[in-house]
C-alpha cells in the first residue's frame, strides 16, 4: 500500500481563502482534490471555541467531520498536543501512534474528481461586532491512488432515563468501523463496560480509567469519561472493530439521570487491501 511504501513527511501548505467569513454564517473551504491531508488547521483570532459552532469536513456533501470547536481543542487537549489559542486542528493521521500504518492510516486520501469542503458555522454576534480572521493551512503528502480507509469524527447523544447502569446500543456496527476513541462527556458516568454480544469486552471505574490514561500519557479532559482504545499507540491492534451479531453496548454507570454527549472517533475501511501475493 501507498501509505507504507511511500515516505512519511508531512509539508506545510496554504489552503485556499476561506469564504463567507462572518458571525453567524456558515464559511466554506474548497479543498483542492488530490493530496492526502494528514491535517488540517484554521488559524483564527477566534479565542473563545465556543464561538465556533460547528466543523464539518464533507466529501460530495457528506460530512466525515463533524464538530463543535469546542470539540477540536478537547481533543487535542486529550493527545497532549501542543495547542495556541484561535488554532483549531482537524487531526486526521495520528502522530502520537508509534507506527507508520498507525500514523498514516487515518490520513485524508483525496481523489480526481472528488468535491470537498470544510464549513465552519460561526456564532451569531451583535451587528457591528467585528468580523474574525481565518485563515487555513495544512500538512500534506503525496497523492494516493485508492482510499482504503476513511477517517471520520461525529458527535451523538444519548439519554439516560435512570441512574445506576444504562446499556447504549451502538447502531453503526460493521465489520469495516473500527474505533479509536469514543468520549463520553458526562461528568457523572462512574463506570464503562463494552458489551459484544454476551461478551464483556471492557470494565472500567472512572478513576481507573483517568490512571491509565496517565499512565499511557494522555489526558481525561475534565467531566469527561475517555475510552481510548489506541492508548499504547499501536493503532490497527488497539482499535475496537463494531462488528457483532445482536448488539454492540456501552453500559454507562451513571450517578444522575440526562443526556449525554458522545464524541466518536473513528476509521472506516472503504476498500478491500491489497493481497500479499
Amino acid at each position: 500500500m501507498e501509505l507504507v511504501q511511500t515516505p512519511f513527511a508531512p509539508r506545510p501548505k496554504e489552503l485556499d481563502p476561506v469564504e463567507g467569513v462572518g458571525w453567524g454564517n456558515r464559511a466554506s473551504l474548497r479543498l483542492v482534490s488530490g493530496p492526502t491531508y494528514h491535517s488540517i488547521e484554521l488559524v483564527t483570532d477566534i479565542t473563545d471555541p465556543s464561538d465556533i459552532e460547528r466543523v464539518e469536513v464533507s466529501l460530495n456533501g457528506s460530512a466525515k467531520i463533524n464538530v463543535t470547536g469546542e470539540t477540536l481543542v478537547k481533543l487535542q487537549a486529550h493527545r497532549k498536543n501542543y495547542a495556541q489559542d484561535g488554532r483549531y486542528v482537524i487531526s486526521f493521521g495520528d502522530a502520537t501512534l508509534r507506527t507508520k500504518i498507525g500514523v498514516r492510516q487515518t490520513d485524508l486520501v483525496t481523489l480526481g474528481g472528488e468535491i470537498w469542503f470544510v464549513y465552519i458555522t460561526l456564532k451569531s454576534k451583535p451587528a457591528g461586532t467585528t468580523p474574525p480572521r481565518i485563515r487555513a493551512r495544512a500538512h500534506v503528502l503525496p497523492a494516493q491512488s485508492v482510499r482504503y480507509y476513511m477517517p471520520r469524527i461525529y458527535e451523538l447523544t444519548w439519554f439516560a432515563s435512570a441512574t445506576g447502569r444504562t446499556p447504549f446500543d451502538f447502531s453503526e456496527r460493521s465489520p469495516a468501523l473500527n474505533l479509536k476513541r469514543i468520549h463520553f462527556l458526562d461528568s457523572s458516568v462512574d463506570r464503562v463496560r463494552v458489551l459484544r454480544d454476551s461478551f464483556e469486552e471492557m470494565n472500567v471505574t472512572k478513576a481507573d480509567n483517568a490512571y491509565d490514561l496517565a499512565q499511557a500519557k494522555k489526558e481525561q479532559n475534565p467531566d469527561w469519561f475517555s475510552l481510548d482504545f489506541i492508548r499504547y499507540g499501536f493503532g490497527a491492534d488497539g482499535m475496537l472493530n463494531t462488528a457483532a451479531r445482536s448488539q454492540l453496548a456501552f453500559e454507562l454507570d451513571k450517578s444522575a439521570v440526562g443526556s449525554v454527549p458522545v464524541i466518536v472517533e473513528a476509521v472506516e475501511q472503504v476498500n478491500a487491501l491489497p493481497s500479499k501475493g
